[in-house]
């Protein structure tokens, strides 16, 4: 019987819309009704009335109506943004909650496991012991992420950009990703670097962070048959660092909210949803803003992704200029002959 009642018990996104509806309704009821109102007189006075005081009223009316309703448009967008928010806000405390949930139940179970003394073989404690260490930092992990995440949105990341070589943010990055490549079973990795790539102002381990998301990305949101390609060439006074994929793509009009923080593209033609809290590209483009950079995305749904992002690079450093070494005078030749 409890299990009926929970099913038919209404979502939390349900109710918000009905709210919102109501919302909306009691919007329409008094605002826009007493601005169809004025409206109304505001072109009758103006139609009718011939005094030049009426006119003045008109235009007045008139003014007031579009100020109203431009003021009651501009709250309902706001308002339906911020339940949106509010909507992807509860979709990451269920998901972040269920995420946490996992790894301290394995670790829980194998903990009380050992306690009981339930495993003698040597090779099953091993065993029990491994995946406790690989839960365990996976929760830590987790964790870092989210408190990372608070400390870019409260404006407390510190960032202590030094001059690199574009290659080595690269590099850094495709070290961190290899441990999930082996993972893998069917995984192709593309790696395209220009030889005449100049310097940049970043800090390498949070630019190699926010690639490593990208990275990521492509591995998560790929089928079975992975191709990830990581290019980095010069464009302009830019260097540019992109990461493509061959996944389902994207649609154009998701594009703007692929990095807006805890939105999460799903797609209903992918069997297993991938797993993630909706921060990685959030994160991405946060810190990248914060070295001055861009971020952009270019994608087709049935085409894959490839996300880039763009740096300022240092203009090449002038070759030193060795002055000739000055003629000596003929009063030193003189003295040196004499």
């Amino acid at each position: 019987m409890l299990s009926q009642v929970r099913l038919t018990m209404p979502k939390f996104h349900d109710v918000q819309r009905r709210k919102l509806r109501r919302l909306m309704m009691l919007v329409s009821l008094f605002a826009f009704l007493p601005s169809g109102l004025l409206l109304t007189v505001g072109v009758l006075i103006l139609v009718f009335g011939h005094a030049t005081k009426d006119v003045v009223f008109g235009v007045i009316t008139l003014g007031l109506t579009v100020t109203l309703l431009g003021g009651v448009a501009l709250t309902v967008i706001y308002v339906r943004r911020e339940s949106s928010v509010a909507q992807l806000q509860t979709e990451f405390v269920n998901k972040v909650s269920h995420d946490l949930r996992t790894p301290l139940t394995s670790i829980r179970l194998f903990v009380e496991t050992l306690q009981g003394g339930r495993l003698r073989d040597p090779d099953k404690i091993q065993q029990a012991l491994d995946t406790i260490a690989t839960e365990t930092a996976r929760l830590t992990n987790m964790i870092d992420r989210l408190l990372g995440w608070a400390r870019i949105e409260a404006g407390k990341r510190i960032y202590r950009p030094m001059e690199h070589p574009a290659r080595e943010v690269v590099t850094a990055a495709l070290q961190a990703f290899e441990p999930q490549l082996l993972t893998a079973v069917d995984v192709k990795l593309i790696t395209q670097i220009a030889d005449d790539l100049p310097s940049v102002n970043v800090d390498l381990p949070a630019m190699s962070e926010a690639l490593l998301n990208l990275l990521q990305n492509a591995f998560h949101y790929t089928g079975p048959h992975k191709v990830i390609t990581v290019r980095c060439v010069r464009r302009g006074t830019q260097v540019v660092i992109s990461v493509s994929d061959n996944g389902p793509g994207i649609p154009k009009h998701e594009h703007r909210r692929v990095f807006e923080k805890f939105y999460r593209l799903t797609r209903d033609d992918l069997p297993l949803q991938p797993q993630g809290t909706g921060l990685g590209l959030s994160m991405v483009h946060h810190i990248v803003r914060a070295h001055d950079g861009t971020t952009t995305v270019e994608s087709e749904v049935g085409q894959g992704a490839t996300f880039s992002i763009a740096l300022p690079s240092n203009p090449p450093s002038a070759p030193a200029l060795t002055s000739p070494s000055p003629s000596p005078s003929p009063a030193a030749a003189s003295e040196h002959a004499s």
